[in-house]
């Protein structure tokens, strides 16, 4: 009987003084998103230990509209030694034509860490409507095949990407002192 009195006393103590040190922080906390930037630049980021990589260059300027001629210049590049061909595809949407260079192919001997350039010319992609135009690859491995792709927008301004920003802003400016902040006691 006395040990479970002396223990059952002990997490007594126990609980009290960690609530009493729970009290004594919690006076002074804030959330954690108080304290880290909103101004962070996106940072081009991959999986580290992927297969291939795979981007499209930014183009000099999409046209308004019309039927302008639009360069696309993909870039393709492994990160460990491969056996066997890259293959590669562009993906076109409707309304999207390809005028110059190869759809899709496949590529040999690429040196890990070293890029290799794909281009297309294309008419039809401007900012008169949304359209995405995808890179593929993929490299063999084993039975399998290992991927990656990127996708490039005409209207780039009512991406997610872009309109996340806004919206967070517009959001934190609509809750003003709504925010949520613990009770203190």
């Amino acid at each position: 009987m006395r040990k479970r009195t002396l223990a059952l006393l002990a997490m007594i103590i126990a609980l009290c003084a960690s609530r009493l040190f729970m009290a004594r922080a919690g006076s002074h906390r804030e959330p954690a998103m108080d304290r880290i930037s909103t101004k962070a630049i996106p940072q081009e980021s991959s999986k580290h230990l992927q297969a291939i990589k795979v981007q499209i260059e930014k183009p000099k300027s999409i046209p308004e509209s019309g039927d302008e001629e639009v360069t696309l210049v993909g870039k393709i590049s492994v990160h460990q030694k491969i056996e066997g061909d890259i293959t590669y595809n562009w993906v076109l949407p409707e309304g999207v034509e390809n005028v110059e260079g190869e759809i899709s192919d496949g590529i040999t001997g690429i040196e890990p860490g070293k890029d290799v350039e794909v281009k297309i010319v294309v008419t039809g992609f401007n900012k008169e409507k949304q359209s995405l135009i995808a890179l593929q690859a993929s490299v063999p491995y084993g039975n399998s095949r290992l991927g990656n792709a990127t996708i490039i927008s005409s209207r780039p301004e009512d991406t997610w990407e872009s309109v996340a920003p806004q919206m967070q802003k517009a959001a934190e400016e609509h809750a003003g002192s709504k925010a949520y902040r613990p009770h203190s006691e």
